[in-house]
């Protein structure tokens, strides 16, 4: 299993940016995600928790229930806004003119009427990035200093020159979504985001911690479960584990940091990966359910966690979550302990979510009319999870 982000290489290509453009970067809410050092991404760990995912009620089921990620735990883990105008709008077939307008780059498709890609190598190759890889005796953190050089020597680094200013923000932009946030399969990269970045004082005011909810539980139920790769950003649900299932793969080495994902280090095994696998399947089959963590942060606090204040008024609520084409339902309802209540019986038979039929080929789809009722729901704030179980024995 092999994860889909470029992680250090987004990061050195911010790194890269000049002090003005990281700034910007910044003030739209992705300082604190691009600022995590990338770590060792622990791949059975990822296929284990994969394999507890259940598409029908869109929650994690294990021995002793169901476990649902949650908009707080992408607040505390990422440090990602998650309240806002939700990431929803129009895709397109044909990103021709939009691409060359905005980004100087020329999109691919299957056919000619559909053009809704750049290829990694020419996005690369506008940050100055292509070609660049570790080497078999470098360090990480030398690789990424190196890399973070090449994109600086590309870059403007006059802030006057507002056109490739915005070109080159909007080009490390995609190059972060693609690879980083919303990764998918494939080398391509989509254009899906373009639009939203047209203006690039608005970018700041979108939900995207919600997106990344939203994307995790699309890319959880779609595949066949035989896939050699992951998307999404999968040090998320790796990081969201540790907090709730303390397996021992990691250690927490700055208890005071913050964001959540800057506090561990992952342990690196010289296991097979089929042995690892082995061994954690058989690890969470039988974990004590009296040493799962429903409430991790009971007592933590929110100082120097704007994006935690923030999003509060959203914690504990039901909502349709959105990242344009992938609209997919929170229920907080079916794990209700993580909210410091009694679980009670909930039946969850059928599938809720938009569904993969609906995100086909349409030239040009705005997901706000196609889809009014979720929409109206991000803006109505949800529905506040409530229960009135005195105990979770009849759930259990």
């Amino acid at each position: 299993m092999r994860p889909r982000t470029m992680w250090p290489l987004v990061v050195a290509a911010y790194r890269g940016l000049p002090a003005f453009q990281r700034e910007r970067v910044r003030e739209m809410g992705f300082g604190s995600i691009l600022e995590i050092e990338p770590f060792f991404v622990d791949p059975p760990l990822i296929q284990v928790i994969r394999d507890r995912w259940d598409r029908v009620s869109r929650s994690f089921l294990f021995p002793w229930g169901h476990m649902v990620p949650s908009l707080e735990d992408v607040a505390r883990i990422m440090g990602l806004w998650v309240d806002g105008e939700a990431v929803t709008g129009v895709t397109n077939a044909d990103y021709t003119d939009l691409t060359q307008q905005l980004l100087g780059l020329e999109p691919f498709g299957q056919n000619d009427h559909e053009r809704r890609m750049v290829g990694r190598g020419a996005l690369l190759q506008s940050l100055g990035l292509a070609g660049v890889r570790q080497k078999a005796d470098e360090l990480l953190p030398a690789f990424m200093e190196r890399a973070a050089g090449f994109a600086r020597a590309t870059y403007g680094q006059d802030a006057k020159d507002t056109v490739r200013a915005d070109q080159d923000l909007r080009q490390f932009l995609v190059f972060f979504f693609g690879k980083m946030l919303f990764t998918t399969k494939g080398d391509g990269i989509h254009f899906r985001f373009l639009e939203l970045l047209d203006d690039l004082t608005r970018v700041g005011r979108y939900a995207w911690g919600a997106a990344l909810l939203a994307h995790t539980f699309a890319d959880l139920s779609t595949g066949t479960g035989r896939e050699t790769t992951v998307g999404g950003f999968t040090p998320f649900l790796q990081v969201w584990s540790y907090y709730y299932l303390p397996l021992g793969r990691a250690t927490e080495v700055d208890p005071t940091a913050v964001p959540l994902a800057r506090r561990w280090l992952p342990l690196v095994s010289t296991a097979t990966y089929a042995f690892q696998l082995d061994v954690l399947r058989r690890h969470v089959r039988d974990f004590p359910a009296l040493l799962v963590v429903w409430e991790p942060y009971a007592d933590y606090g929110d100082a120097d966690q704007p994006w935690v204040v923030s999003g509060r008024g959203l914690f504990r609520r039901d909502i349709w979550v959105h990242c344009l084409n992938e609209i997919e339902p929170l229920r907080l309802r079916l794990a209700a302990r993580t909210l410091g209540l009694h679980q009670r019986w909930t039946d969850e038979a059928k599938l809720r979510g938009i569904g993969r039929k609906t995100r086909g080929k349409a030239k040009r789809v705005d997901w706000r009319t196609r889809f009014p009722e979720q929409f109206s729901d991000w803006h109505r704030g949800g529905q506040v999870v409530t229960s009135d179980a005195t105990d979770s024995t009849a759930y259990l």
